[in-house]
C-alpha cells in the first residue's frame, strides 16, 4: 500500500514509454497501452480511498535527490481525493479521444502526452514538499502547452503562445516563492498546521505564490491565458485544462496555507482578505464575460474562471465547512465542465458549428450529447438537488457563519448569471420558434453520428453530474468533510 502513491504518478510514464517503443505503427495497440495505462493508474488512486476513509497517510518516506531539492512521493487525504477526481477524468478523456481524433494527424504524439500529462499532474498531488509540487507543476504545463498546440493552426499557436509565457511567469513567481519560504523555515515539506510563523518576509513569499498559484487556477487578473487556450485544444484537452489542471492552481493555495505557513502567518498580512476579494471578483467577472462570448468553447472557458472562483472563495474564507464546500465544489465541477467540454467537442466533429447562435434545433440532431449537455448546464447553475448546489450552500452557510452575508449574494447573482448563459443554449437547441413550428424540417429526430466512445464517455460524465446528488451514501461529500475535519 505504501508504495501505491509513487506506482500512481510513475504508472502512466512507464506506458508512454512502451507506446512509442512497440506501439508506433499499430494504431490499435497504441488506442490499448494508452487506456491501459490510464485505467492502472486510476485504479492505483483509487484502492488508496480507505486510506481516505480512515485517515491514514500512505507512502514510503523514501526520497529522491538530496536535501533541499528532496522529493518524496505521500499520499493524504486531500492527495487521494485529487488523485482520484483527476485520474478518472483523463479515463474518460482517453476514451473521448479515440473517436474525437478520427482520421487526425499526431495521434502517437497526443497520446503520449496525454499519458505524461496525467502522470505530472498526479504527481503535484502526490509529491509531499513544495519543491515536487514546483517540479511536476512546471513539467505539466509545458505538456500541457504541446496539448494546446496539437491542431498546430494560427489560432492554437497563438493561444499556446500566450500560454506558454504565463507558465513561465508563474513558474518564476513559484520558485521566487519557494527560495524565500527556505531561507525562512529551511524546508519544503508539508506539515499538517505549518511551521513558518509570521514575519516581514512572509508577505513576499504569499505573493509570490498568489502569482503563481493565480495563473496556474486561472483568477482574475491572471485569467487571460484561458479563454484563448481552451477553444485553440482539443476538446478532451479542454475538458481536462478545465476539469483538473487550474484545480492544482487551487491545490497549490491549500497547500500552501495550511502545510507551509501557518494560518495566523496567512493572516498577519491579509492574505485570506486578499484572496477572498479576487475570488469574488474572479465569480462575478468570469460570469459576466461568459455571457457575452458566442463561441461555445469560449464561453464555456469564461465560465471556468467564474466556477474557480467559488473553489478560491472557499479556501480563503479560512472555515471547516468553507473548504469542505471548495473541495466538493472541484469534485463536481471536474464532472460539470468535463461534460459540457466534451459536447461542445462532439458537436463540432458532427456538425461542425462552433457558434451558439448556430445551433437552433440541434437538439435532434444530437440528442443523446444535448441531454447530456442539458443535465450538465442544470447542475452547473447549481438547481437543487443536484451537485453544485450542494457546494454552493456550503459556501453559503460558510459565509453566513463567519458574517460575510454580502457572499450569499455573490453566489446568488452568479448563479443567475449561470442561468442567463447556459440555458439559452438549451432552450434554442430543443425550442427554438423555428424549430417548433408544425412542419418544420429541422424537427425530426436523428441520432449522434460521433463515435460511441464520445457520446457515452460525455454521457456518463453528464449521468454522474445528477446520480451522486441521489446515492447514499454520498461519498464525495463524506471524503470533503473528513478532509476539512482533518485540516481544521
Amino acid at each position: 500500500m505504501h508504495l501505491l502513491p509513487g506506482i500512481t504518478v510513475i504508472v502512466p510514464f512507464i506506458f508512454a514509454i512502451f507506446l512509442l517503443v512497440f506501439c508506433r505503427r499499430n494504431e490499435a495497440a497504441m488506442k490499448v497501452m494508452a487506456l491501459a495505462g490510464s485505467v492502472l493508474s486510476f485504479l492505483s488512486s483509487a484502492v488508496m480511498l480507505p486510506a481516505l476513509a480512515s485517515g491514514q497517510t500512505l507512502g514510503t518516506g523514501m526520497h529522491y535527490m538530496s536535501f533541499p531539492l528532496a522529493i518524496s512521493f505521500q499520499a493524504d487525504g486531500i492527495s487521494i481525493f485529487f488523485a482520484v477526481i483527476f485520474s478518472f477524468c483523463f479515463m474518460l478523456a482517453f476514451i473521448y479521444s479515440f473517436g474525437y481524433l478520427g482520421h487526425g494527424h499526431g495521434k502517437l504524439r497526443y497520446y503520449v502526452l496525454m499519458l505524461c500529462s496525467q502522470g505530472s499532474i498526479l504527481g503535484v498531488v502526490m509529491a509531499y514538499s513544495l519543491f515536487g509540487l514546483f517540479l511536476f507543476f512546471e513539467l505539466m504545463a509545458i505538456i500541457s502547452y504541446v496539448l494546446v498546440i496539437h491542431e498546430e493552426d494560427d489560432k492554437a499557436m497563438y493561444a499556446g503562445s500566450k500560454y506558454l509565457f504565463m507558465t513561465i511567469v508563474a513558474g518564476l513567481a513559484i520558485f521566487f516563492g519557494l527560495a524565500v519560504t527556505y531561507f525562512l523555515g529551511g524546508r519544503l515539506d508539508f506539515v499538517a498546521g505549518g511551521y513558518i510563523e509570521a514575519s516581514p518576509l512572509v508577505g513576499y513569499a504569499l505573493f509570490a505564490f498568489l502569482i503563481g498559484f493565480g495563473l496556474k487556477a486561472g483568477m482574475f487578473p491572471l485569467h487571460i491565458w484561458l479563454p484563448d487556450a481552451h477553444p485553440a485544444a482539443p476538446a478532451a484537452v479542454s475538458a481536462l485544462l478545465s476539469g483538473c489542471m487550474i484545480k492544482t492552481g487551487a491545490y497549490g493555495f491549500i497547500r500552501l496555507i495550511h502545510y507551509v505557513f501557518t494560518v495566523e502567518a496567512v493572516q498577519s498580512i491579509g492574505f485570506d482578505t486578499i484572496l477572498l476579494w479576487l475570488s469574488v471578483i474572479t465569480i462575478l467577472l468570469g460570469s459576466a464575460l461568459a455571457l457575452q462570448q458566442d463561441q461555445l468553447k469560449r464561453r464555456l472557458a469564461y465560465s471556468s474562471v467564474a466556477q474557480i472562483g467559488y473553489v478560491l472563495l472557499g479556501i480563503a474564507m479560512l472555515s471547516e465547512q468553507a473548504l469542505m464546500g471548495a473541495l466538493f465544489h472541484i469534485f463536481s465541477h471536474a464532472l460539470m465542465k468535463g461534460a459540457l467540454f466534451l459536447c461542445a467537442g462532439a458537436i463540432m466533429v458532427q456538425t461542425g458549428k462552433k457558434y451558439i447562435s448556430e445551433m437552433r434545433g440541434i437538439g435532434y440532431e444530437m440528442p443523446v450529447t444535448m441531454l447530456a449537455f442539458t443535465l450538465a448546464a442544470v447542475t452547473m447553475v447549481g438547481i437543487p438537488p443536484f451537485n453544485a448546489f450542494i457546494s454552493k450552500w456550503h459556501l453559503a452557510m460558510a459565509s453566513l457563519d463567519s458574517g460575510q452575508t454580502f457572499l450569499v449574494a455573490v453566489l446568488i447573482v452568479s448563479s443567475l448569471l449561470n442561468a442567463l448563459y447556459y440555458f439559452p443554449i438549451v432552450v434554442n437547441a430543443f425550442f427554438a420558434r423555428d424549430v417548433m413550428e408544425p412542419g418544420s424540417k429541422k424537427r425530426h429526430w436523428l441520432r449522434d453520428e460521433v463515435p460511441a466512445g464520445m457520446v457515452w464517455s460525455t454521457a456518463l460524465l453528464a449521468v454522474l453530474c445528477v446520480a451522486f446528488a441521489f446515492i447514499q451514501p454520498h461519498w464525495p461529500v463524506v471524503f470533503a468533510a473528513k478532509i476539512s475535519a482533518v485540516i481544521f
